[in-house]
């Protein structure tokens, strides 16, 4: 066993573990930086740009999985008015309707590129560990999240498909 490689990718898999954690509640850094509520620039894919070019890998995957999970509880407000809507930096809300596109199309970009940058871990058991300590972060935070009960839903519908397909023969 090469143990150097075993501890690069534990340390890996911790710093995407942290970064998810940081990435569940990043987007709402808006309020105090006095954005507004649900400002474009945290409620989309932008923060990861500049972990993208540094090019930190874990720190990206585990950020975008957390700002993906964030993004799609917020798809399901009680009502997308004034405070639920998006805002954009001197134009105000873009509306309710684009605002469900703009949270939907920013949490399927930023769980894709936590997808894809998990494959490009170096280890399998890194990719399963945070994947797995991710799972369990957001059902937390899905669980206390008013508007992550919906996407619980959608997920268990979704993973009972691929159960049900993957099984026949």
């Amino acid at each position: 066993m090469d143990w150097q490689a075993i501890k690069l990718a534990g340390a890996g898999a911790l710093l995407a573990l942290v970064a998810f954690a940081i990435g569940l509640t990043f987007p709402d850094v808006d309020r105090p930086l006095g954005l507004g509520h649900r400002s474009g620039l945290t409620h989309s894919v932008l923060p990861l740009a500049a972990f993208a070019v540094a090019r930190w890998r874990q720190a990206v995957a585990g950020l975008a999985g957390g700002l993906g999970v964030h993004l799609a509880a917020d798809c399901f407000p009680r009502a997308m008015t004034g405070y639920a809507t998006v805002k954009l930096p001197a134009a105000g809300s873009i509306g309710a309707a684009a605002s469900y596109g703009w949270l939907a199309v920013n949490a399927a970009l930023a769980l894709t590129f936590c997808a894809l940058a998990l494959r490009r871990l170096h280890h399998p058991l890194a990719a399963w560990t945070v994947g797995a300590g991710a799972a369990v972060c957001a059902l937390g935070y899905l669980w206390r999240d008013p508007g992550g009960w919906p996407v619980l839903a959608l997920v268990a519908l979704g993973g009972a498909a691929w159960w049900r397909r993957a099984r026949r023969p």
